[in-house]
């Protein structure tokens, strides 16, 4: 990759020498083209003082959803770069396809939008269902990412399986997803959102014995902690829960505490649980959201648990009747904050679970804070 930065960087920097000669044969000088350059290219809408985060938000999502395949930018010569650093990236070409580089500007990254409960939660119930790739930055849909994800989306198909996932932007609303509003089994996913909205709404329910009850419930995934706290505490605070995160009831049952959810609402849920560790607080949410972390079977955690803070809780089940290999959870990436939720019934897939999780990571690391800039590249192939 270094070798292919450097040649083409040699043969930029020759084309460019070459480009400048001509245009002083006509009078031009790179400074007069560098105005014109700079008059063609649209300011983007994240930079009008009039508009605000949320509300630019908004615009993207919506526009996104319009045209969430993306089908108009095929066969475009166009670079695309990043109108804001993400943080954990430097400033060097990432990907180049032959068709389009995708780059990050080394324009500063906004300041960051507070998360926004209601916000957040409108922007999950608002992406498009089906099986296929949909994002609010639809340009992102032919990074080299993409295509990995979608690799392993065919294969999953191909053996009779199904994935669905959503990663979202907790900052901007932005989000990238597939098959969203497909119902899993949700297995022992169910008990991460359960023990926090125990923690938000009974916080007096937490005493020597309980805490270890939860421990073993999020650390190792224990049914029988669970079943314990579900006998002492019910299900009042998971009406609670939903409620607080806009999920239908529906999905709370005395008789069944493993419900089958969509990754929407397993993501509006843990939207919730964000809010409650971070946001929306009491005495018990620094330890509560200790626990999410390293826990068993988390292939999230495996895959971005060495350079992320991850706080996740996995669900894994396999009978004649329900199958279920799910995760869920928040990803911090120099304090820039993500909820990541993948569902399946690929049991036996850990392994293809845990490359997702990292593709999905590397659109995190390309998804801007706000929209994406288009400029022209020039062709220095056509007389």
């Amino acid at each position: 990759m270094l070798l292919h930065r450097n040649r083409k960087r040699i043969l930029q920097t020759t084309a460019a020498l070459l480009f400048t000669g001509v245009l002083s044969v006509f009078g031009l000088t790179a400074g007069s083209l560098r105005n014109v350059a700079e008059a063609a290219v649209p300011t983007p809408k994240f930079t009008e003082s009039s508009v605000s985060s949320q509300d630019s938000s908004c615009m993207a999502a919506a526009e996104a959803q319009d045209s969430h395949s993306g089908k108009a930018l095929e066969g475009s010569s166009a670079e695309y770069t990043l109108s804001a650093v993400s943080s954990s990236a430097d400033s060097e070409s990432i990907y180049e396809d032959g068709r389009m580089a995708w780059t990050l500007s080394e324009t500063a990254a906004q300041e960051m939008q507070t998360p926004d409960l209601d916000f957040l939660l409108s922007i999950v119930s608002e992406i498009p269902g089906g099986e296929e790739l949909s994002c609010s930055q639809a340009d992102l849909l032919f990074s080299p990412p993409a295509e990995t994800i979608r690799d392993i989306l065919d294969a999953f198909q191909e053996e009779g399986r199904k994935a669905g996932f959503v990663l979202l932007d907790l900052h901007s609303g932005n989000y990238f997803s597939f098959d969203p509003d497909y119902s899993f089994y949700s297995a022992s996913t169910m008990k991460g959102p359960y023990v926090a909205a125990l923690n938000k709404f009974s916080p007096e329910a937490v005493d020597e014995y309980t805490e270890s009850l939860m421990e073993n419930t999020i650390g190792w995934s224990s049914n029988e902690d669970y079943e314990t706290l579900h006998y002492l505490y019910g299900n009042d605070v998971m009406y609670d829960m939903t409620e607080y995160t806009s999920v239908s009831d529906s999905i709370v049952d005395d008789y069944n505490w493993y419900p089958y959810l969509t990754p929407k609402e397993l993501t509006q849920l843990w939207i919730g649980t964000y809010f409650y560790f971070f946001e929306d607080t009491n005495e018990n949410s620094n330890w509560c959201r200790s626990l999410y972390t390293d826990t068993a079977e988390s292939f999230i955690g495996s895959a971005l648990g060495d350079e992320h803070t991850v706080y996740t809780k996995a669900g894994w089940y396999s009978d004649w009747e329900d199958i279920a290999r799910n995760d869920a959870g928040i990803i911090r990436a120099d304090g820039h904050d993500w909820i990541l939720t993948i569902m399946s019934d690929a049991f036996e897939s850990y392994d293809e679970l845990e490359a997702l999780a990292a593709a999905l990571d590397e659109v995190r690391n390309l998804m801007p804070y706000g929209e994406l800039e288009i400029a022209e590249v020039a062709d220095f192939s056509k007389p």
